[in-house]
């Protein structure tokens, strides 16, 4: 039995840590593919970068503040459709910054995810 919880608490620990690895494996793959393609604009890589790195901080928020299971399921998805949703459309952006309604779009998108996470956090901690 002891042997199975402290398996248990090897793996928990690891798998807290496995969004931040998954985010650093598809930020480098980014930048590698980046470099590497030469019809990938370097204005929408780095776009893409910031989206990473943003699903990627908003994903392990969600793995690390005291919310619900329910609510850490929930958001767990959503965050990981909306972060592929905003993906594509930094891969099709246009490559400037005025009138760019896809860079808009994007700034819109993870500042309504920061907001139901910030809403969902205030939830959990009054229930």
């Amino acid at each position: 039995m002891d042997k199975c919880l402290h398996l248990y608490l090897l793996i928990y620990k690891y798998l807290k840590n496995i969004t931040l690895i998954a985010g650093l494996v598809l930020l480098f793959s980014n930048l590698l593919f980046g470099s590497m393609i030469s019809s990938y604009p370097t204005f929408n890589m780095l776009l893409n970068c910031g989206v990473i790195i943003a699903t990627t901080v908003l994903l392990y928020a969600v793995g690390q503040i005291a919310l619900k299971d329910g609510f850490k399921i929930s958001l767990s998805f959503l965050f990981s459709i909306l972060g592929f949703i905003v993906f594509i459309l930094g891969l099709f952006a246009p490559q400037r910054y005025e009138d760019n309604s896809a860079l808009m779009a994007i700034l819109l998108i993870v500042m309504f995810e920061a907001i139901v996470l910030t809403i969902t956090y205030i939830i959990s901690k009054n229930n």
